[in-house]
């Protein structure tokens, strides 16, 4: 959006906002709400050029502030988008120098230096940041900082990529304790990239074995499971906005390039088709440890019950459900989609039952998901 470090940040014609206002526009129209990374885009390996810190910083803020204008205020025949959230760099802290080739100091410094100046330009907005790779003890002493300086927080931004789905918890947790720690206990905590992480990044798009077998699992049968896990988790963690990695075309996404949907993007369906029933279900597993996961939620009208389970394992898995308390006595009637190797969310069984209560032997193969409906009523 500025291509040329040597012009003028007060003139509209040294920014160029015409692609980024395409992107910003195909998002906006759909209502999805837009969060703003603000920093350099990263070329890969070799090719490293925009991980130096912004000299001086002072030109630097002065330029966010004219984006921030042009988005939300008309500046520049601008835009009223009405972005609220605002985040400052992307893992600074990572073990390359991909996105901050700095030093510790330099980052926070240039943080709170464009923290107060959005805040300045219009407090309603939210600033926060860093975009954590990982690094806790990074996203500490950034807190630190902005407690000793009052420099304005208010969220913290971090990103996961695991094998195992339960880490995602763990480490929402820890985000939260240091929030609170240092002052920060009603910042947000946003999670802005997760997904399903390769067994070595060092081998990623080097060795081309291991990068088709980490593509393909983030994308396949294991990896619809191993999101609907996630979602899972995220019910009882102090998370305020979780975005995936990603939803489009990407080689992270949920869709082909030619766009045709993965089987990842089958567990978003099934995860939405969940959000249809609300109203959550207290779900008691025994044994309390097991590569099962699962959610369970009742629907405004109290007619219908749904049952959303993922097998993480390899081995298929025998699962009875004992359904008690249905708000409904008589005929009811029950379905069963599932993903798998085979399968993309389709009903693949169906009877009649009868409540307040019933018992269900599921069997999961592994790995895989299941959406199981219980109803109110004959077919």
């Amino acid at each position: 959006m500025f291509p040329n470090w040597e012009a003028d940040p007060e003139l509209a014609a040294s920014y160029d906002f015409k692609q980024t206002d395409f992107y910003l526009k195909t998002i906006t129209a759909l209502n999805i709400n837009i969060i703003f990374r603000l920093g350099y885009s990263a070329e890969y390996k070799t090719a490293v050029r925009h991980s130096a810190p912004p000299v001086p910083f002072e030109k630097w803020v002065n330029i966010v502030v004219h984006v921030i204008r042009h988005y939300n205020q008309g500046w520049a025949n601008g835009h009223h988008m009405n972005i609220r959230y605002w985040e400052v760099w992307n893992e600074p802290d990572g073990d390359s120098l991909i996105f901050w080739s700095g030093s510790r100091g330099e980052f926070y410094r240039l943080y709170e230096m464009t923290a107060r100046a959005i805040k300045a330009l219009d407090p309603a907005l939210k600033v926060g940041g860093p975009g954590l790779a990982g690094d806790l003890s990074f996203l500490e002493g950034m807190l630190k900082y902005c407690r000793d300086r009052q420099a304005p927080l208010d969220f913290a931004s971090w990103h996961v990529y695991t094998q195992d789905p339960h880490w995602v918890a763990r480490q929402a947790q820890s985000v939260h304790d240091l929030l609170a720690q240092y002052g920060f206990g009603k910042a947000e905590s946003i999670l802005d990239e997760w997904n399903y992480g390769p067994n070595d990044w060092k081998k990623l798009f080097v060795n081309a074995r291991a990068s088709r077998e980490y593509f393909d699992a983030t994308q396949d049968e294991f990896g619809a499971a191993f999101d609907t896990t996630v979602f899972t988790e995220l019910q009882d963690v102090p998370i305020d906005i979780a975005t995936y990695y990603s939803g489009t075309t990407f080689m992270w996404g949920l869709f082909t390039s030619s766009g045709a949907p993965q089987k990842a993007y089958y567990a978003f369906l099934a995860f939405r088709q969940l959000l249809d029933s609300p109203h959550r279900v207290a779900v008691e597993r025994t044994p309390t440890k097991s590569d099962v996961s699962v959610l369970a939620g009742l629907s405004e009208d109290k007619h219908v019950l749904r049952i959303l389970m993922s097998n993480l394992s390899r081995d298929k898995k025998t699962v009875t459900l004992d359904v008690k308390n249905l708000p409904w006595n008589g005929a009811g009637h029950y379905q069963k989609q599932v993903i798998n190797r085979s399968r993309d969310l389709e009903v693949v069984s169906q009877r009649s039952i009868t409540g307040p209560a019933v018992a269900l032997t599921e069997e999961l193969d592994g790995p895989s998901v299941a959406l199981v409906t219980v109803q109110a009523g004959k077919q």
